[in-house]
């Protein structure tokens, strides 16, 4: 019998915060689920006991971090007709599934949305980011809007949707080990897929963990050099020249990373480590680019094949 959604779940160095997801996802109203967790740990890294307790989900295996690789493996292992990218930090109400499927079959116009995903005391702050995202409020309901981007921590996909925007970019978060999700919802906005945002499903982000991709307790440099690096591949990559950056692009690149107040409030020693961070991911951009821009060159890109 076909499930009716599937979850993605990437985990990497977490044991803690995976298993209480685990556990909400089994109290979930719906059991029409199917649970997917993609492994990028090291051989050996949770111990028997848990990793028994794994193999009841769909369990997948890929030897190396990469969480645009896991996503579209976790997709490539699904079978459901709704698909759930859930990051393995969050923390579900029992209602959260079946009410995303309800979703779907309420609204014929949404076939992608996020729910609210907001950090403890911060649920006013991310809705007050999300409103700077709006582009339109869906038909007749005043509750539910397209928006640019969003972050893909908990984002719902109808399975040929996911399909016609070419999966999760491997390549750049190899390159960056950030902003895969960006990258993702420019690609749609280019293919004319629409992103929603459904202000009424919420889930809780659980910031106190550790591990994952680490950006929230990685050290300030490590950050900006993540930042910097997925910015300026992200430009080549959409570029209409594909490959190359624009003046318009080093402006957009110099602003986001120098000119603005926290930079320039920071020190002439801190400027000057922010320009060459930017230099340095620049050309490193390029050569990078260089080694897949037959994949880039072409209309279509899909990482899902």
């Amino acid at each position: 019998m076909i499930p009716k959604l599937s979850i993605v779940i990437p985990t990497y160095k977490r044991t803690h915060s995976l298993e209480r997801l685990l556990d909400c996802l089994l109290k979930q109203d719906n059991k029409d689920l199917e649970i997917i967790i993609v492994d990028q740990n090291p051989q050996g890294f949770f111990t028997p006991a848990f990793f028994i307790k794994l193999q009841q989900f769909v369990y997948v295996y890929q030897n190396r971090p990469n969480t645009s690789l896991a996503r579209n493996n976790g997709f490539k292992a699904s079978t459901a007709p709704y698909i759930l990218f859930l990051d393995d930090d969050l923390i579900p109400e029992p209602y959260f599934c079946s009410k995303g499927i309800s979703v779907f079959n309420d609204f014929p116009l949404i076939r992608c949305f996020v729910p609210l995903v907001y950090p403890e005391n911060e649920k006013e702050i991310w809705i007050s980011n999300i409103k700077k995202k709006i582009i339109s409020e869906y038909p007749g309901n005043k509750l539910i809007y397209s928006i640019t981007d969003f972050i893909s921590a908990a984002v719902f996909f109808e399975r040929t949707y996911f399909g016609l925007s070419g999966g999760f970019d491997i390549h750049l978060f190899a390159f960056a080990k950030a902003s895969e999700d960006v990258e993702l919802f420019l690609r749609m906005q280019q293919r004319k897929l629409v992103l929603w945002f459904v202000s009424f499903l919420e889930i809780f982000h659980d910031e106190t963990t550790s591990g994952g991709c680490e950006m929230r307790t990685a050290g300030y440099w490590i950050t900006r050099k993540k930042n910097a690096r997925a910015m300026a591949f992200r430009y080549r990559i959409h570029n209409k020249v594909r490959g190359k950056l624009s003046f318009t692009n080093i402006i957009q690149l110099s602003q986001s990373l120098i000119f603005n107040k926290k930079v320039l409030n920071s020190g002439i020693c801190n400027m000057f480590k922010e320009i060459r961070l930017l230099s340095n991911s620049i050309k490193e951009s390029r050569v990078f680019y260089n080694e897949y821009k037959n994949l880039y060159s072409k209309e279509f890109v899909n990482f899902l094949t």
